[in-house]
């Protein structure tokens, strides 16, 4: 009893300092806390980690994600597996990275399964053991509801060979349906160069068209230069610069984005 009430007097503490946006003095208690067996303060706790890892503290959110981790926390697993990839306030472990998304996965985390495979298809143009790895990571994150993961095994799949884009097609269309506006672009190029598939520019400008009203840059890049040579459609200069405009709109949101913390 005296153990529950310390770990609650704790998480009090950890919520106070937390809600007067004192993260650090927040983090040491809400971390005993944790240790003590407060779930409440699990909760709290990873979300500190998660501020701490977007402004680019990356040793405290460390400290949060992985005391939560070693207690079975499927998405502090996932924000180490990142940690661990991309060298943030560390060397980069591509091993390491992969234990922690795999974790992550086990745990719950279906993005967890998307890194995983992704990080194995980095090798897959190489080995072709690591490509069907890749698919099968891949797969188990589409059938976890990821339309992402349809895609990448569409691009894993694009060698050029009829039978390969043939099937290729398919999973980015199957993403394409799930809203994924970078296979509609993928889908509509495999349709433009009629290698392994039926050449259709219809469908294939519909889809650009799609991929453009969700936003995609590239898909507004590629009506632009189409608009502007003639190509596939009736040359419109106005259009054009429509379509560059929107382009560049979306970078720059992107952008901006990136650079806020």
């Amino acid at each position: 009893m005296e153990e529950a009430m310390t770990a609650a007097r704790l998480y009090r503490l950890g919520r106070g300092y937390y809600k007067i946006r004192n993260y650090e003095r927040a983090q040491s208690y809400l971390m005993e806390a944790v240790i003590r067996g407060s779930s409440s303060a699990v909760r709290l706790l990873y979300h500190i980690g998660y501020l701490f890892f977007c402004c680019k503290e990356y040793d405290r959110a460390e400290d949060c994600f992985q005391i939560l981790a070693d207690r079975g926390d499927a998405r502090s697993c996932f924000y180490l597996g990142l940690m661990c990839r991309d060298g943030l306030g560390r060397r980069p472990d591509v091993a390491r990275a992969f234990d922690y998304f795999s974790e992550a996965y086990q745990r719950g985390e279906p993005r967890g399964a998307l890194q995983a495979g992704l990080l194995i298809a980095r090798d897959a143009f190489r080995y072709e053991e690591a490509r069907e790895a890749a698919i099968e990571w891949l797969t188990i994150a589409e059938e976890e509801g990821i339309p992402e993961a349809g895609r990448h095994i569409g691009l894993l799949l694009c060698d050029n060979l009829p039978e390969h884009n043939a099937e290729a097609l398919k999973w980015f269309l199957k993403a394409a349906g799930k809203g994924d506006s970078r296979s509609m672009v993928y889908a509509s190029d495999l349709y433009l160069s009629g290698v392994g598939v039926a050449r259709n520019e219809k469908i294939a400008l519909t889809l650009l068209y799609q991929a453009a009203d969700r936003g995609d840059c590239k898909a507004s890049m590629i009506l632009g230069d189409l608009y502007a040579s003639g190509t596939y459609v009736q040359r419109d200069s106005t259009l054009a610069k429509q379509y560059y405009a929107r382009a560049r709109q979306v970078q720059d949101a992107g952008q901006a984005e990136k650079e806020t913390p």
